[in-house]
């Protein structure tokens, strides 16, 4: 006989991350006032094709991360020559792609999809991002919000790399960047205040979305890239983070 796995709720979300209903609006107050900052003045063009095949996107995605994180170039070799790569076709609203964490001492498994988009890019820069952290943390725990932030802070490496050398693959990447925040910072924010209203409602994943994206936008602003690193580490809780931008007392 096998034990039914028990289901998480809002409740156990909000608790995880040391947040209640309160702070998480204020937090998703702030959610909003940065999507209507980010998009003003900001036009959308199609994405089209622009010839990158999936090995060199991952060798631009490992470039990108060792020039945003010098210091640590040897773990990042190593995540990236070890990690299980697995192009895999995307079958109707399937995720893109995914990493899985298969437990300390071993390397994460990536899956993804391929169609040649500037989106491509970052989504593997994404799913990179995780496997650093996996690594880094080495079996630390790491909340879920934390884990995004980390995958986002991969997607502003490899635009950080691109606007140093290549201004059409930077141009092709800023638009998927700020339409993507469209959804993380418009959508999934207005589910996961309306989910505020029900603390039982069952846990969803993407409820980690708005606030990771928030986050990682502040930090990648505000912070060294020495101090970002340590976010990879596991060494910063979301409590944490808001305590170094300043937003904790707004939370009080």
């Amino acid at each position: 006989m096998t034990r039914r796995a028990e289901r998480h709720s809002l409740s156990d979300w909000l608790a995880l991350h040391e947040l209640d209903p309160v702070a998480c609006r204020r937090i998703l107050s702030a959610v909003a006032r940065e999507v209507a900052s980010a998009s003003a003045g900001h036009k959308w063009s199609a994405s089209g094709s622009y010839g990158l095949d999936p090995e060199t996107a991952w060798l631009r995605t490992a470039d990108a991360m060792r020039a945003f994180f010098p210091a640590q170039r040897s773990i990042i070799d190593d995540t990236f020559e070890k990690t299980v790569k697995t192009l895999v076709a995307r079958p109707n609203k399937s995720p893109r792609a995914l990493t899985l964490d298969n437990g300390p001492g071993t390397y994460p498994t990536i899956f993804y999809s391929f169609l040649g988009e500037p989106s491509d890019s970052l989504v593997i820069a994404h799913e990179f991002g995780h496997a650093v952290q996996i690594r880094a943390s080495r079996g630390k725990f790491v909340s879920p919000i934390m884990r995004e932030v980390c995958a986002f802070i991969g997607e502003m490496a490899q635009l950080s790399y691109a606007l140093c050398g290549d201004a059409r693959q930077y141009r092709c990447l800023s638009q998927v960047w700020h339409k993507d925040n469209q959804k993380y910072l418009g959508t999934h924010r207005d589910h996961l205040d309306s989910a505020l209203l029900q603390p039982e409602m069952p846990y969803n994943y993407f409820w980690n979305y708005p606030i990771a994206r928030y986050l990682a936008i502040q930090i990648s602003q505000r912070c060294s890239r020495d101090r970002m690193w340590t976010l990879f580490e596991g060494d910063l809780s979301v409590r944490g983070v808001l305590r170094e931008l300043a937003f904790e007392a707004s939370l009080a």
